[in-house]
């Protein structure tokens, strides 16, 4: 885990966030007043005890979207725990940017879950804002609270009350494809990021043709007609015994086949967990089976997407995932070049 900053000026800070937050309340431009923010109707962005800033109040929510925040907030608040393979994890989705270049900029970790890769980014920016629409949130108050650069605030990242193009950085990890309508999703923070920022996203992908991944995600497409309808207590008990079938089954034999240089064990499937404990399969287990929506893509998807919002794609990576960087270019720049000039699948 990368060591936080040691000094943070909190006025400074504070500064820093009146530029780019608005007033949960009434959507108005803040202004700092100490350390806390204050709109001209006097609201203040006071924390609650929970210690995050919430601007959900009077959003309304259609029933996929109460279904999706229901889940993933028991999700969050079970397994709320920061687990040392994080910081594995961590060191995947991000090992595409440039983290040198965030030093100093202004970000926001959109849908943070239980901000275990919040934790991980705060070191690299001057000021993050924590984002998330459910009940989790409480628990990345917690995880986040020695982090003093870290704003967390209680949102739909679908109307989170941020500035048009004020942000340098946004990462939304593992989130828009359980939207209804994730492109949707996808032009809200496009619309937040500022020119020459840039934007770290990752969402499922879809299987490049037969094999041990297209079969297993196939039977887990029917499990999951069943398993999104059950209560979640039940599911999370289910989810261990099932986790650990795959453990045998499929993380062992293929962590086997890379040690000896098994081929056919080697191209084994879920490759990410052979480093990791069980424990991490099973909350995997219990994400997969439990979020109402999943969607899955392929690059000629997900390509419209960044090219329609004139985003430069710096690179693209599936790696049972999307992991895509982007960059809105600068004022002074040419129309944004062609995207997806390092797509690079192993799926």
């Amino acid at each position: 885990m990368p060591e936080r900053p040691s000094v943070i000026d909190r006025t400074a800070f504070a500064e820093r966030l009146a530029v780019v937050v608005l007033c949960p309340r009434c959507r108005e431009p803040l202004h700092r007043d100490g350390q806390l923010l204050r709109c001209a109707s006097g609201h203040a962005t006071d924390p609650t005890a929970e210690g995050y800033v919430d601007a959900s109040q009077g959003v309304p929510e259609d029933s996929v979207t109460r279904r999706t925040f229901r889940s993933f907030g028991y999700e969050w608040t079970t397994f709320d725990a920061v687990e040392p393979e994080d910081e594995q994890f961590a060191e995947n989705y991000f090992r595409d940017l440039d983290l040198q270049s965030l030093r100093g900029k202004t970000g926001l970790d959109a849908g943070c879950g239980k901000g275990r890769y919040t934790r991980f980014l705060a070191p690299h920016l001057g000021a993050l804002i924590a984002l998330e629409g459910s009940a989790a949130v409480e628990a990345a108050a917690r995880n986040l609270s020695s982090l003093e650069n870290v704003f967390v605030l209680k949102s739909d990242l679908r109307d989170a009350p941020i500035r048009s193009e004020s942000l340098d950085f946004v990462s939304c990890l593992g989130v828009l494809h359980h939207l209804a309508d994730p492109e949707e999703g996808f032009r809200h923070l496009t619309g937040l990021l500022a020119p020459g920022g840039r934007m770290l996203v990752y969402v499922y992908s879809a299987p490049a043709g037969r094999g041990a991944r297209s079969f297993g995600l196939s039977l887990a497409a029917l499990l999951r007609r069943v398993t999104v309808r059950m209560p979640l207590r039940l599911l999370r008990r289910l989810s261990a015994p099932i986790a650990a079938l795959l453990y045998v089954g499929v993380v062992a034999p293929g962590r086997l086949g890379e040690k000896r240089r098994i081929g056919s064990l080697e191209r084994l499937p879920m490759a990410t967990y052979r480093g990791a404990p069980l424990r991490s399969l099973v909350l995997d287990t219990f994400d997969r089976l439990s979020a109402p929506v999943e969607h899955r893509y392929r690059w000629s998807d997900l390509e419209p997407w960044f090219s329609h919002a004139g985003l430069v794609v710096e690179s693209a990576r599936d790696e049972a995932g999307w992991f895509v960087v982007a960059r809105r270019p600068d004022r002074d720049e040419p129309a944004a070049r062609s995207t997806g000039r390092q797509v690079r699948s192993s799926a």
